[in-house]
């Protein structure tokens, strides 16, 4: 509406919707929103009805390494891919690069983490992880205990494994877009 410099009045009636369907929309003690009036929003805005309704896209911040290291740096304007199916909240994707992970994951597949700590949680271990090392490392491993305090091992599922590695922060996979499935331009 701020862009298009339009009232919500107005933007109802060009819309084709009802005069208080805007304002309804605004309204946090409602929680019936209809599709129909989301469909009509998203062809006047000439948008998609996942943007309409606050499903955007994913950003893909950078590449994951199932190999080698892969140093991890946010861009201003990275690519964006499609949010998974019921996935809310705050998200991040990244693209694998490597085979040490093979066959779980390939060269290419998208995964989908949620980065909203530093550390390691003890819930971590055993489980599928991105994780960011000391030395600006970021790994698709299987994240176990070091045999240090403090340290990790990064478990790949065919090469060796990373020992006692210090961890800057680590969390678990939560959804993979395969190569094949990934949209390209």
């Amino acid at each position: 509406m701020d862009k298009r410099d339009i009232k919500r009045k107005p933007l109802a009636k060009q819309a084709g919707l009802g005069e208080t369907a805007i304002r309804d929309l605004f309204d946090e003690k409602r929680h019936d929103v209809r599709v129909g009036t989301l469909v009509k929003l998203a062809e006047f805005f000439d948008v998609s009805l996942d943007h309409i309704a606050g499903r955007d896209p994913v950003p893909l911040l950078g590449k994951i390494g199932a190999g080698g290291a892969i140093l991890f740096e946010e861009t201003d304007e990275p690519e964006c891919v499609p949010r998974p199916p019921l996935a809310a909240g705050r998200l991040m994707a990244l693209e694998v690069s490597g085979d040490s992970m093979l066959p779980k994951y390939e060269a290419g597949d998208v995964i989908y983490v949620r980065r909203d700590h530093d550390g390691v949680l003890p819930e971590y271990l055993g489980e599928y992880c991105a994780v960011c090392t000391a030395d600006g490392g970021t790994f698709l491993k299987i994240l176990a205990p070091g045999t240090m305090p403090g340290r990790y091992t990064l478990r790949s599922l065919n090469a060796a494994d990373m020992m006692d590695v210090e961890v800057i922060w680590a969390t678990p996979v939560l959804w993979v877009m395969p190569r094949r499935s990934r949209p390209r331009p």
